[in-house]
């Protein structure tokens, strides 16, 4: 429940403020990443989602490097690969997402504390349900505020 260290001058090109209030996942990105989560339980996934603000057009699974079932932390080697194959498509970072393999689609006060991205959305996928149920979050140090998302049937 952690997440990505600090940003660093690499991520911080791919990290400009943007306002996203709706992302927009394709079919293939949402269950892709559903899998990712589901593949690692019982620990928590990682990872993050790339594209042009607000539509996302690849994923990007993260090693957690932790390889815990209540925290995550970003293999610092798999993050670099990610952000050098975004740069090289001049795309961004447009959401982190992470799983809660035995709790609620809700941001935890670990999730917040360790918030080092700012408005940056956070997807949170839950495993608790039958069914995985996938939440987007605006996160503050002290609050979270639900956003809007999407699914198109076809990449964006």
């Amino acid at each position: 429940m952690v997440g990505l260290a600090a940003p660093d001058t690499t991520l911080h090109y791919l990290m400009r403020p943007i306002d996203i209030r709706s992302l927009v996942i394709p079919a293939e990105v949402h269950d892709a990443m559903v899998a990712h989560c589901v593949r690692e339980a019982p620990l928590e996934a990682c990872g993050l989602l790339g594209g042009f603000p607000p539509f996302v057009s690849s994923i990007h699974p993260l090693k957690n490097a932790s390889a815990s079932e209540v925290r995550y932390d970003a293999d610092p080697r798999d993050l670099i690969e990610a952000v050098q194959a975004l740069r090289a498509r001049k795309a961004e970072i447009l959401a982190i997402y992470h799983s809660h393999p035995r709790w609620a689609a809700i941001p935890s006060k670990t999730d917040l504390a360790e918030n080092h991205y700012g408005d940056l959305p956070r997807i949170i996928v839950s495993l608790l349900g039958e069914k995985p149920e996938v939440r987007v979050w605006r996160l503050d140090p002290d609050s979270f505020e639900e956003l809007s998302w999407r699914i198109t049937p076809q990449s964006c």
